[in-house]
């Protein structure tokens, strides 16, 4: 899998559903959004209903909510019949074992992912692997776009396919943060099987530039 999934965190409200209008009538079949409570990172990107908008009015395509919160089971209530896939951060925990509890909880009823940021090592992610869809690799502290990419991310990317490999895993990569034509390529050969872009690819969005994060 190599996939672009563009994310719409960059782009002023009344920008995105033309925006992700546009993306989708591009070839693209994925779009990321991004949440925010506000208290996990200091900012607040789109809301719920801003979501069901854009599905009720844009052609239909993968739907991957990154919920930056510390209550994430809120949130997965209120997406659940709207998105795809639903990540929750492992930071927003202080018990990790509720982390386990939540997956269970929602397992049968939306594909579930883990994030991580830059700091937390892949080794404390290990034990959930087995039981997550997806695996999101921060390349920038989450809570805002436009950040550079941090290149130490490769290494982790690397340990996470193989590790993936290594145990039979069904579990895609997804890597969030400063992704350009430069850093996309560097994160595909490393094992990433979907790249987030925001300002690089949404803010005067063209298919030259998309056809060059894919090259």
């Amino acid at each position: 899998m190599k996939k672009i999934s563009p994310s719409l965190l960059s782009l002023a409200k009344d920008q995105r559903i033309e925006t992700a209008f546009l993306l989708i009538k591009s070839k693209i079949d994925w779009i990321h959004y991004d949440y925010m409570d506000a208290k996990f990172v200091p900012n607040r990107a789109i809301e719920i209903d801003e979501i069901a908008n854009i599905k009720k009015h844009v052609p239909k395509h993968i739907m991957d909510i990154h919920i930056m919160a510390f209550n994430p089971e809120i949130i997965i209530e209120k997406s659940i019949n709207l998105v795809d896939y639903a990540t929750i951060h492992y930071e927003a925990f202080e018990n990790k074992n509720n982390i386990l509890n939540l997956i269970k909880k929602y397992e049968d009823k939306i594909k579930i992912g883990l994030s991580i940021k830059p700091e937390t090592p892949f080794e404390q992610i290990i034990p959930f692997l087995k039981k997550i869809k997806l695996l999101l690799i921060m390349s920038v502290e989450p809570g805002a776009g436009g950040q550079s990419f941090i290149f130490e991310s490769l290494d982790k990317i690397k340990k996470a396919k193989q590790y993936i490999k290594d145990n039979n895993l069904d579990v895609i990569i997804q890597v969030d943060g400063g992704i350009n034509d430069k850093t996309a390529k560097l994160c595909f050969e490393s094992g990433a099987d979907v790249l987030v872009s925001g300002s690089y690819l949404t803010l005067n969005f063209s298919v030259k530039k998309l056809n060059k994060l894919l090259s």
